[in-house]
């Protein structure tokens, strides 16, 4: 199994991110998991006044697939005008 932690920050749930995302993995053998997103307030959020900050686990049990949809999902983030703050390999 591959896995990699990635922490990002950006207007995530007003710009569906999550939903681009599952678009993007949906028929490969990868999955996002261990979703926690954090906001300032739900006003404040709002119309892209103040971004949030979202971590998440990316997986994979085959080697095959993990890198190509690890490089398309920091692609799809960077797309989206979220930045990333840090990405590591988890053991």
């Amino acid at each position: 199994m591959k896995a990699k932690e990635i922490k990002i920050s950006g207007h995530i749930l007003e710009r569906n991110l999550l939903g681009i995302l599952f678009g993007a993995l949906r028929d490969k053998e990868v999955d996002i998991t261990d979703i926690e997103i954090s906001a300032a307030t739900l006003k404040g959020g709002w119309d892209e006044k103040c971004p949030s900050i979202m971590v998440f686990k990316i997986i994979a049990y085959e080697d095959r697939d993990f890198e190509k949809a690890y490089e398309e999902v920091l692609q799809l983030i960077k797309e989206n005008g979220c930045r990333i703050i840090y990405s590591k390999k988890l053991d």
